[in-house]
């Protein structure tokens, strides 16, 4: 086996910061040597090629109270493309050295007596183990990870573009197995991170108007990339709130008024900010859905008064499993989301770089060259 001792990007303590501080980065992480172990039972060596930074990782830099259960030190990240290296003991299918592949992200127990596992939905086991956060994860140079979580990579499929399979994942496992999405839907997405414009760009890719939210630091970079791709944005703010200019009138991008008396037919949440959500449901049209990708810092306080009388259809999205892993990646090698147009690329040496920029918005998706 390979002893090379190899870098990998730590997170090390939880102090607080408000989004937006860079000093998270130098606060709370640091690059590290670590030192690859023995394979056991199951097990394979792979070599990281390229990891992009997820929201969670920044919420987890940034000291989140959310986040407060990842013990620390931990080498961390989960969105990679990777290569095998080494088989370790036992049976590994048709898995052979120097194949890439995708790692699911969340790796169920696999118990028989565990409903989510027997349907593989590892996803949505209740003792799933998370990589980057329950053990060694994608910002390490080197993984050692269960061969079980390995999704081949499909013909076409680059390692750059491989990054940011499990996101889309995500996002596919929202728009295509719980909003019911149809063409003409006029589709209000909030938060104009890497989830949302994802979902912004499958959603338009379904048939649907698409508006996409963000605030005023969101303007040159983030809502620039979406309006650049012909989604309509908008910039909120306390002086300008998401209902008042729904009411207004919003109008995309060939001057057509979107939805209809301030509602629309579908909102997907994606800013991770329980104020936004609190009023962006008050947009929704009777009967039709709420989509929450999401994760919050707190409790939200919600009108379920609202929700009741208005017949609403919230729904929450955990991840993803092997098929979304599939359907993102053919996606990708398709052009269906254009990735090009979305990532920016940092060496290893610059990995300070790419989550403080992160961490500021700077950036639609920071992908880190690992190797």
């Amino acid at each position: 086996m390979n002893k090379k001792t190899v870098r990998g990007f730590s997170l090390n303590g939880s102090e607080r910061f408000h989004p937006g501080e860079p000093e998270a980065v130098l606060r709370n992480t640091s690059v590290v040597e670590m030192e690859m172990g023995e394979l056991k039972e199951g097990e394979i060596l792979a070599e990281t090629l390229y990891t992009a930074v997820c929201g969670s990782d920044v919420s987890a830099t940034l000291g989140k109270p959310n986040f407060d259960w990842i013990e620390r030190p931990k080498i961390i990240g989960h969105e990679c493309s990777a290569r095998v290296l080494e088989l370790g003991p036992g049976n590994h299918g048709s898995l052979k050295v120097g194949d890439l592949f995708n790692p699911v992200a969340q790796l169920g127990c696999r118990k028989e007596d565990c409903a989510a596992c027997r349907s593989g939905k590892w996803n949505l086991c209740p003792d799933k183990i998370i990589l980057g956060y329950h053990g060694n994860g994608a910002f390490g140079q080197r993984m050692i990870l269960e061969s079980d979580r390995v999704v081949p990579f499909t013909e076409g499929l680059t390692p750059e573009f491989g990054a940011i399979v499990e996101p889309l994942s995500v996002v596919v496992n929202a728009l295509y197995s719980k909003c019911n999405i149809k063409p003409g839907m006029d589709v209000l997405v909030t938060g104009c991170g890497i989830m949302g414009l994802m979902a912004a760009e499958l959603a338009a890719a379904s048939g649907a108007r698409v508006v996409i939210t963000g605030i005023e630091q969101d303007r040159n970079v983030r809502l620039k990339a979406a309006a650049d791709r012909g989604i309509t944005t908008v910039v909120v703010s306390e002086q300008k709130p998401l209902t008042a200019l729904l009411h207004e009138g919003i109008r995309d991008q060939q001057g057509m008024l979107f939805g209809s008396k301030g509602k629309v037919d579908l909102l997907i949440e994606c800013s991770g900010i329980p104020q936004v959500l609190a009023e962006a449901m008050l947009a929704v049209k009777p009967e039709h859905d709420v989509c929450l990708i999401a994760t919050y810092p707190g409790k939200v306080e919600l009108d379920a008064t609202h929700v009741t009388r208005q017949s609403l259809n919230i729904k929450g999205v955990m991840g993803s499993h092997k098929e979304h892993f599939m359907i993102a990646q053919k996606l990708l090698v398709q052009g269906i989301f254009p990735a090009s147009h979305y990532i920016n690329l940092y060496d290893f040496e610059h990995i300070n770089e790419a989550f403080a920029d992160s961490i500021q918005a700077k950036t639609t998706k920071a992908v880190v060259k690992m190797n």
